[in-house]
């Protein structure tokens, strides 16, 4: 039996290596490369507008949230139930408040040590229980705001008729959903096994307004059965809002959703020479 520091040393060590780690260095990989080649992109077509004047475009503003959140997916793969018993067995004879100090002072001072640490902090044998409680009332708090958000199918029907009356507005949607598909698409091909879906649903478009009813019936939360992808009805209500935000002004709906990765960004010129039309 393993006693003192070593023993310390080695739950510490025990919650590693993580059983999502191989995919998350390849999605960490994808997000880089993804973010890489649209930085050039955006550079390039900067440059060759011949603005200096201009503003420096927002280069992959998404890339730091698609990090966090894989390094949230990451650590949901570490083994952290015989760390967190043994720790709770170590302090139990300790009051709360002073249970994460005395873990802090047997664990070593490196990055493994403030790792594990970081996964006691939440349990219910650490947390203060008042800060348990603000925290509860806070996600309910946020609940309460994203129910209030969002929209029922009448206020996506408006919302879509009054989208189609705008110039440009047929196409830029239609172009929005076959990116989001483009974009869903890749992340399917490079998900773990476990997680993959053999076949995506097909794409579909707005073919008009009398299509705007259907349209909406095709729409499915659970389209891809799939937590790993985000549905179609999520796109199109991600677009809808913005669309309501900006008060049916298509450039200025285009400028935000290219600031949040949302949407390619198409060069003044190009855009002036595509014909009208999906």
């Amino acid at each position: 039996m393993i006693h003192s520091d070593e023993k310390v040393r080695q739950m510490a060590r025990s919650l590693l290596p993580s059983k999502n780690r191989e995919p998350a260095r390849k999605a960490r990989a994808r997000i880089h490369r993804a973010a890489r080649h649209e930085v050039r992109q955006e550079l390039a077509m900067w440059l060759r507008d011949g603005d200096v004047e201009a503003d420096v475009p927002p280069c992959a503003p998404w890339e730091d949230t698609a990090i966090h959140q894989q390094v949230y997916w990451r650590q949901s793969g570490d083994k952290v139930n015989p760390f967190i018993r043994w720790a709770t067995a170590r302090t139990r004879h300790l009051p709360r408040e002073a249970r994460i100090g005395h873990v802090r002072g047997l664990l070593p001072r490196s990055v493994i040590g403030e790792h594990a640490l970081g996964h006691l902090e939440r349990t219910s044998a650490f947390e203060d229980p008042a800060e348990a409680a603000w925290r509860h009332i806070y996600w309910r708090r946020q609940e309460a705001r994203r129910k209030a958000a969002r929209m029922d199918r009448g206020e996506q029907a408006q919302l879509l008729r009054a989208l189609l009356q705008e110039p440009d507005g047929h196409r830029t949607f239609n172009r929005y959903l076959r990116e989001r598909y483009t974009v869903t698409g890749a992340m399917n091909d490079e998900a773990p096994a476990n997680r993959k879906l053999a076949k995506l649903p097909a794409h579909r478009p707005l073919l008009g307004v009398h299509d705007v009813n259907p349209f909406l019936d095709s729409l499915q939360p659970d389209a891809y059965r799939s937590y790993y992808l985000t549905p179609p009805l999520d796109w199109v209500i991600w677009f809808l809002r913005r669309f309501k935000t900006h008060r049916g002004h298509i450039p200025a709906l285009c400028a935000a959703l290219e600031a949040e990765g949302l949407l390619k960004r198409v060069p003044p010129a190009a855009r002036a020479r595509k014909p009208q039309g999906r």
